[in-house]
């Protein structure tokens, strides 16, 4: 199992840069963990490529029927968002060095990745690829770069 963030969930939905290779590797491990925060966040993607024009209405649907259906499979694995989880989201804020840029909802996916026991999270948003490494698990982007 592998633990994705929403960056990389949109990609096993919507053919942008490195679809390919993220389809490929949720594949190979076959279930894919996130956040149940990556749900909503997910669903809010892929309304802006509709809003944007990257979609059509039609497309859209589509989209979201194969998304429920896969959720009904259980191919995504959503992690609980718990009180313990929000506070260890709060207490990295704490901890980090000055220089980390570290939005909340990338908090999110790294503590709960982490705190879930997993050692890698994949991504290519390189802002939460750089902040892996300051909360204890590796980021991984098969797309082209690893931090």
């Amino acid at each position: 199992m592998a633990y994705f963030d929403t960056a990389y969930l949109v990609k096993c939905y919507v053919k942008e840069e490195g679809w390919d290779s993220v389809r490929a590797l949720a594949a190979e491990r076959g279930r894919v963990a996130c956040s149940v925060f990556g749900r909503l966040e997910l669903h809010a993607a892929l309304h802006r490529t509709f809003r944007e024009g990257r979609l059509t209405r039609r497309e859209l649907e589509a989209v979201l029927d194969q998304l429920s259906a896969d959720e009904a499979v259980r191919m995504w694995h959503w992690l609980p968002l718990s009180a313990a989880m929000m506070t260890a989201v709060v207490d990295v804020f704490g901890q980090l060095p000055p220089g980390v840029f570290l939005r909340t909802g990338d908090a999110v996916h790294l503590m709960t990745a982490r705190d879930s026991g997993f050692r890698e999270v994949f991504s290519n948003d390189r802002r939460l690829l750089a902040a892996a490494r300051h909360v204890g698990i590796t980021g991984v982007d098969v797309i082209g770069r690893r931090q």
